[in-house]
């Protein structure tokens, strides 16, 4: 079984990717909103920068994500949240002329199952590599000058449920020669849908005095998994400590009180 292990954040969450000598002009991550039996029109935009065509073909992969272990992409593997049955593009892999601009469409076709309802998503694999030349297969040079990055298609299908995230751990992370004090917290989402999350820590002093915020990034927490997040309390002295943790996702608000000792 080959299971591909990429950096989500890398090749998702990036607006802007250059590789080899194409570039995605319209960002990484595609978020969609449908119902039962819509077809959603979607397109990726790349640009060949340099002076010479470039070869680029598409796939698809799914995108797999676990509490306990690295996220995967794997075109041997699947979930029940795939939507790669769902796609469907007219062509799979084009040559790019110089400075050339190139629009790739695609259509999304929900299933018309009433029943549907959540995020569902697939990733459409892009590989750049120059055009393979008759020299280069007689002279078996060249033949992997290849590069892959992804594109993250997100469908949210029908009505959003409620939040429903969970806090799983908390741990204090101490400071080191290396590292800052930190706050490492595992949010795990419990809804059907992707949940973007932003983390906000409140601190408190023995007297009531507010003497620290600090807020994360946000952060994409898929169906059933988990996300980990890392709060720097560096700034915070020494002592004892009533915080208050938020978690915000679509201006919902789920919180937790947790005591800090430093």
């Amino acid at each position: 079984m080959k299971i591909r292990y990429f950096s989500f954040f890398i090749c998702i969450f990036l607006s802007n990717l250059v590789f080899s000598n194409i570039t995605v002009l319209n960002g990484l991550t595609h978020t969609y909103n449908g119902r039962s039996g819509q077809v959603i029109s979607g397109e990726v935009i790349l640009i060949n920068s340099s002076s010479e065509e470039e070869r680029v073909t598409f796939e698809l992969n799914d995108a797999i994500f676990y509490c306990d272990a690295p996220r995967v992409f794997t075109n041997e593997e699947t979930h029940n949240r795939s939507s790669n049955d769902w796609f469907k593009a007219e062509l799979m892999d084009v040559v790019l002329n110089p400075k050339e601009k190139f629009v790739y469409r695609f259509t999304i076709s929900i299933p018309h199952d009433q029943e549907l309802r959540g995020s569902y998503w697939t990733v459409l694999m892009v590989n750049a590599e120059k055009p393979i030349k008759e020299e280069a297969l007689t002279e078996n040079i060249g033949l992997n000058t290849k590069m892959r990055y992804a594109v993250g298609l997100l469908t949210h299908v029908n009505d959003f449920d409620a939040v429903n995230l969970e806090f799983n751990d908390l741990q204090l992370g101490a400071k080191t020669a290396d590292t800052n004090a930190n706050l490492d917290i595992t949010l795990q989402n419990h809804s059907l849908f992707i949940e973007e999350v932003l983390l906000s820590l409140e601190v408190y002093d023995q007297n009531g005095v507010k003497v620290y915020e600090g807020k994360s990034t946000r952060k994409k927490i898929f169906p059933g998994v988990c996300a980990s997040f890392k709060l720097d309390i560096s700034m915070v002295p020494e002592g004892d400590y009533e915080c208050v943790l938020i978690a915000d996702a679509r201006e919902e608000y789920i919180g937790t009180n947790i005591s800090l000792q430093l």
